[in-house]
């Protein structure tokens, strides 16, 4: 199934069902690109540079890939109106992947034909990153990965960047400084057994809270497909756990959430990435207050670039940036760095360029790039910040 295309410029709608039909449209010219985002230069008055994006704006992980594609948008246009990359104008080329495995597939290998684009950002989802990152590994095709955060990405091969910090290194800290605060002896853990990124996030919660010697009462693996989840929360409810830790999917959050709180569950509960989706958040309701989860920014950051990021995001999609809206954004100004370093708009450019980082340090706290062999890297943080939800917003704990 071939992909719906977009380039930058064609602006995404405030809203995400409307976004979603938008992102089914046409392909548009640059000069029309240019236009629509307001930058005021005329067709073959400057060169261009073309990144593709491959974020899902259909199917269940359409809130994810919303919050990223709107803030690979955003990136683009402050890089564009601040001079571009080296006089170069950005274009961002974005495919839709639908959050499936085969159509990610599809969408790559038309990146991969299309010369003209020198790098890709994306997926959304790290199911979608092992199914069709290795075509671009093998084509020399790099590939910023904004959060596919379970094990085993970056090992896809060399071309393969992961920019945010995966589940395996935030969430240990993540249930370390929870243990910190909270002070609890006993928790439980529940999990979408079906899913790569959960199962990363659960064991890195089980690793964490072992080694920080809390007693793991019960572990309750799920299908993420499942509407009823009465059976699991009450075996978790017959141990009386102090603190639930939940890795989940953005589909099955919300009724676990709200299954949780019906039961007459009131204690804390730690979730994985997954629960800092707007979407989720308003899917949850009231089930969502008090729950904690771990990021590596902290909205409250007064440096001029976190606040005109902020205040350019409300304005232009009308509701608060996400934890993953940041990871996007970084990606962005990423490749600005990186083909900054290499002075090459190819794609061994980029990949040059990419290898020659070793930290990043936009938008969030300083993120390392660290090697870890084999010509890989990984993102790592060394202390992830603790937000809880209250009133339907995070605050940092």
């Amino acid at each position: 199934m071939l992909s719906p295309t977009r380039e930058m410029g064609d602006s995404l709608p405030a809203r995400e069902g409307s976004l979603i039909s938008a992102t089914r449209g046409r392909i548009v010219s640059l000069v029309a690109a240019v236009a629509i985002a307001g930058l005021g230069f005329s067709a073959g008055a400057e060169e261009t540079v073309t990144i593709g994006s491959f974020v899902s704006t259909s199917g269940t992980g359409a809130p994810f890939g919303v919050d990223q594609l709107q803030a690979i948008e955003l990136a683009t246009k402050h890089i564009n109106a601040s001079g571009g990359i080296a006089g170069h104008q950005l274009v961002i080329k974005q495919m839709d992947t639908a959050y499936d495995k085969t159509q990610a597939q599809s969408v790559v290998q038309q990146f991969i034909a299309d010369k003209t684009v020198i790098g890709l950002i994306g997926p959304t989802s790290s199911a979608e990153a092992f199914a069709a990152d290795p075509a671009a590994v093998v084509a020399h095709l790099p590939v910023l990965a904004p959060n596919n955060g379970a094990a085993g990405v970056p090992q896809i091969g060399p071309y393969v960047h992961r920019i945010g910090v995966p589940e395996e290194l935030l969430l240990p800290g993540a249930a370390t400084r929870a243990a910190e605060i909270l002070k609890f002896k006993t928790a439980a853990i529940l999990y979408a057994q079906d899913d790569p990124f959960a199962t990363t996030g659960y064991k890195s919660f089980e690793q964490s809270l072992t080694a920080n010697k809390i007693n793991i009462a019960e572990v309750i693996g799920y299908d993420s497909k499942s509407v009823d989840f009465t059976a699991q929360v009450e075996r978790v409810k017959a141990k009386s756990p102090e603190v639930l830790f939940i890795a989940a999917k953005s589909s099955d959050g919300p009724v676990l959430l709200r299954a949780i709180r019906q039961s007459g569950m009131t204690v804390p509960v730690v979730g994985n990435l997954a629960f800092t989706s707007p979407a989720l958040v308003a899917a949850a309701g009231d089930a969502v207050e008090g729950l904690i989860v771990a990021a590596s920014w902290d909205s409250a950051d007064t440096s001029e670039m976190n606040q005109k990021f902020i205040a350019d995001y409300k304005a232009s999609y009308n509701r608060e940036p996400t934890p993953l809206s940041v990871t996007a954004y970084n990606c962005v100004y990423i490749v600005k760095e990186a083909l900054e370093r290499s002075k090459d708009f190819t794609r061994e450019g980029l990949q040059k360029g990419l290898e020659s980082m070793d930290s990043y340090h936009y938008l969030g706290v300083k993120i390392e790039l660290k090697k870890i062999g084999n010509g890989l890297t990984d993102a790592a943080v060394e202390t992830p910040v603790l937000f809880q939800y209250h009133g339907g917003k995070l605050v940092k704990l």
